[in-house]
């Protein structure tokens, strides 16, 4: 395990990413791949830039770094991550490291990228502060997060019936707003106090093509990390309950041929001053 911050949500996280590492290729990656290009967009990707992937997972966004002749390398928290992403991509560096802190000199990187990380940390103004340390005067800092259930209709039916159904009372530690980053102008402003300017703010409303009504639920509850944990906490009926009322709802998002599951994520970038 790399030298993580041992608070009890960190260690949720990481024994939750160890559990899914394995499935994460063939749940979540048709969903998350969508935000890469324009996330490397939004930081300017140009060859021979040296460029920090955090909370790299399975490697995709190193991969497609390294394919626009950039130098990537790409650090996790999970040993077991950085196994599948060497497995991937073995001619790309991969790294055991923590966002929170990380073990890179300062002014290293042209650019740090996040694809959907920073929901996982305990400390996300801790993660600001150490891209910034690393990124050289001027590099960009880029990540994605999930926008808020009001603005995405797939997560919105989770989420309603999940505060409709579910225990709220489960044992679960503390943790940061899901979607704090979510907002705007609350993110603008972190990033400007945490060192940076030049702030873009992006949704992007993207389609998910899955095979049944089930798929989206049994892909959070097995393969999901902070709802996945809640849902697995749940008594069996909690559990069955809930699972019916999404099964029902994901009707709407049917064509007479599969489930058209729609996102919005946000896509945000900032240089260093």
């Amino acid at each position: 395990m790399a030298n993580v911050l041992l608070d009890d949500f960190s260690k949720l996280e990481h024994e939750a990413w160890t559990r899914v590492t394995s499935l994460y290729d063939k749940s979540w990656a048709n969903l998350t791949k969508q935000f890469i290009e324009p996330l490397l967009n939004a930081v300017g990707v140009q060859p021979g830039m040296k460029v920090l992937d955090v909370a790299c997972g399975p490697g995709y966004v190193s991969h497609a770094i390294h394919s626009k002749q950039a130098i990537p390398i790409g650090v996790d928290f999970s040993s077991s991550m950085i196994q599948l992403a060497r497995e991937f991509y073995p001619d790309i560096k991969f790294v055991e490291g923590d966002a929170q802190a990380l073990n890179f000199p300062d002014r290293e990187f042209d650019a740090v990228v996040m694809n959907f990380g920073m929901l996982h940390l305990s400390k996300p103004e801790l993660a600001m502060a150490e891209a910034r340390r690393v990124l050289r005067t001027e590099g960009r800092f880029g990540f994605t997060v999930w926008a808020g259930p009001d603005r995405s209709p797939t997560a919105n039916v989770m989420f309603d019936n999940i505060m409709k159904y579910a225990d709220q009372n489960v044992n679960m530690p503390e943790a940061p707003p899901s979607y704090y980053f979510s907002d705007e102008k609350l993110t603008t402003e972190l990033l400007q106090r945490s060192g940076f300017d030049n702030v873009t703010f992006t949704d992007r409303l993207i389609e998910w093509i899955v095979p049944n009504a089930e798929y989206y639920f049994n892909t959070e509850l097995n393969a999901g990390v902070r709802t996945g944990t809640f849902l697995r906490r749940q008594t069996p009926e909690t559990l069955s309950v809930i699972k019916q009322a999404v099964i029902e709802a994901m009707q709407q998002f049917y064509d007479g041929n599969s489930y058209r599951l729609r996102f919005c994520g946000c896509v945000v970038a900032a240089t260093k001053k």
